[in-house]
């Protein structure tokens, strides 16, 4: 991969920390996936063993809501860009996707498949270490963020949770 790839991985916020050698092998475990706009990467409850870095283009991320008539929609609640990552809970465990992420245009992603991952770390535990670490500061920040929402605090994006 080139050196664009690294440069895009030095802004990634669970990347943060890692040394021009350190993300040379994480680029070695990386491929890349274009996505067709509208198409749907993967669907809240699907399993799956992928960490999905947004390279060019951008997704929407939605979750299943209920609208006024009580009927179960999709709504989105976020749209990730170029240096984000979405899918990384596969880093911790296997747990199935808690939202669905649909490609908003052409979008190149870079993939990490979590077997590759955690045989990288077995071999270079200081990546392991500091993803981790950053991965738990932002789990952190998603936690104190959904309890004020919650608590009703906050809103998301204007209130339009209810919206797709």
């Amino acid at each position: 991969m080139t050196s664009r790839v690294i440069d895009n991985l030095r802004k990634v916020e669970i990347l943060d920390g890692l040394t021009a050698d350190d993300l040379t092998h994480v680029v070695g475990i990386c491929r890349a996936l274009r996505v067709a706009d509208g198409r749907v990467i993967f669907n809240e409850g699907d399993e799956g063993d992928e960490l999905y870095i947004i390279h060019e283009g951008s997704v929407y991320v939605k979750i299943s809501t209920r609208n006024d008539a009580n009927e179960q929609t999709l709504s989105t609640i976020n749209t990730l860009y170029p240096g984000q990552c979405f899918g990384e809970l596969v880093l911790l465990n296997g747990i199935s996707r808690t939202a669905t992420v649909v490609a908003a245009g052409t979008t190149t992603l870079i993939v990490i498949r979590e077997p590759d991952f955690r045989a990288l770390c077995d071999t270079k535990p200081q990546i392991g270490y500091t993803v981790m670490r950053n991965l738990a500061q932002d789990l952190a920040y998603k936690l104190r963020s959904s309890n004020l929402l919650l608590r009703g605090n906050i809103r998301w994006r204007g209130d339009e949770l209810g919206k797709t």
